[in-house]
């Protein structure tokens, strides 16, 4: 069920919080053994939140629409007298002693906090040993992604009805893509990173992870004031970029096929399509890591003395980022600048651009940074800052599910989350029919 689904029937008194949350730890101990996407788990506290917001039920008292929803975090979000480990051994330990402001915005509307969720180490690409990756409930053989696969994961495999990432190079939209699920990096700067440790300041994006468009749109309207409007989404006819065919080569066969139909759906919903060119596409990873290296050296330069208690690879990248030229690293901070530019231009004569989400469906296990094209559609709007999200597309034929990525103009991600619940719609119908 949705989150306006399921706040509909609190109200009508035919589900008690008190169920669902017991219903919601019931089936992460029934499935998260494999999955291992949690690291804390917080049952006891979140029991006593449901049984407060069950008397307020009881009661007839109005409440937000996330009243009593359960929802989980990234282990990057501070929170308050709950360890934050950031999947690392260097933190494994740490308490914060206050709460991110994101977090408290959901605590002030009534949503329920299950657990902290798995993730790469400090969000930068690899996996620590203590924690173990996160795997995919389609396949458990698969990774979910990174490096908010935890939360992904736990979304699509129904251990809550939401969950906060980050997103630096496509930490949301890549493992959303993984899962099946919707996950969305807003516009850089819509949403704090107060009380979020951060991989690259220049990059990082904080954002949601649900089941569908519908949700995301919920969600932010509890963290953006004025973001959430109950009007059905609007129906005006868009006009879609697509990047020239030589762009999409090197991407899997299935990944290929499944966005080329998404495209005829396009049509159908009377939406027009125009090829455009992103002049900074080619040059993403190069801009990206010229950005990324030495923002995370510079904030992990004060425990370089403790390099055996990282991952190996992940010490490796940030000693890379303690030698890398500053020079380099100023070039790109201004190319941040001109690729948004160079994008804002191209969104004056389309509405969205729309792209794969990955160039393929999950693989065994995340792939090591600047070794491969895993980003190669996600990465450039960390660059630029403009929103962008994933929705489910369809699946393989071995039944991994494949995202699709809609991008929008910079503050505009209210409307780009409407198109997208019309496109997932279609889409949706679209599965069904075949």
């Amino acid at each position: 069920m949705s989150i306006l689904q399921v706040a509909d029937l609190y109200r009508q008194k035919e589900l008690s919080p008190v169920e669902l949350i017991g219903s919601t730890f019931e089936r992460l101990k029934e499935v998260d053994f494999e999955l291992n996407s949690f690291i804390t788990i917080l049952e006891s506290e979140a029991m006593e939140a449901a049984k407060e917001a069950e008397a307020a039920f009881l009661r007839n008292k109005e409440q937000h629409v996330l009243y009593g929803i359960p929802y989980s975090l990234k282990d990057l979000y501070f929170t308050k007298d709950v360890r934050t480990t950031c999947g690392s051994r260097i933190l494994k330990d740490y308490i914060p002693d206050y709460t991110a402001p994101l977090v408290s915005s959901l605590h002030n509307c009534g949503a329920i906090l299950i657990g902290k969720t798995n993730m790469l180490e400090f969000a930068y690409g690899i996996v620590h040993p203590d924690y173990g990756q996160t795997n995919n409930p389609w396949d458990m053989t698969k990774t979910a992604g990174g490096s908010s696969g935890g939360s992904a994961a736990s979304v699509a495999a129904g251990i809550g009805l939401f969950s906060l990432g980050s997103d630096t190079g496509g930490s949301i939209r890549i493992p959303a893509s993984y899962c099946g699920i919707a996950g969305l990096k807003p516009t850089y700067g819509l949403l704090s990173l107060e009380g979020m440790f951060p991989l690259s300041p220049s990059l990082d994006h904080a954002g949601p992870l649900a089941k569908s468009p519908e949700d995301l749109m919920v969600v932010m309207g509890a963290l953006v004031p004025g973001f959430h409007s109950a009007k059905l989404p609007n129906t005006q006819k868009n006009t879609i970029g697509i990047l020239p065919a030589d762009k999409i080569s090197d991407v899997n066969e299935e990944v290929a096929s499944i966005y080329i139909k998404a495209l005829e759906q396009v049509k159908k919903l009377g939406w027009t399509v125009q090829e455009i060119e992103l002049k900074y596409f080619d040059f993403t990873e190069e801009i990206l890591m010229n950005v990324l290296l030495p923002e995370a050296a510079i904030i992990h330069e004060k425990w370089l003395s403790r390099k055996e208690e990282y991952a190996p690879l992940t010490y490796t990248q940030i000693e890379a980022g303690v030698v890398h030229r500053s020079l380099d690293y100023l070039k790109a901070k201004k190319e941040l600048v001109n690729a948004r530019e160079n994008v804002d231009r191209v969104l004056r004569d389309v509405d969205f651009l729309l792209m794969p989400t990955v160039p393929y469906p999950a693989p065994d296990e995340d792939p090591v940074l600047e070794e491969d094209i895993e980003m190669k559609f996600t990465g450039l709007f960390n660059i630029t800052g403009h929103p962008a999200l994933t929705i489910n597309a369809g699946f393989t034929k071995s039944k991994l599910p494949v995202g699709l990525q809609l991008v929008g103009r910079c503050f505009e991600d209210k409307k780009m989350i409407e198109a997208a619940i019309n496109l997932e719609q279609m889409l949706s119908r679209s599965m069904k029919g075949n």
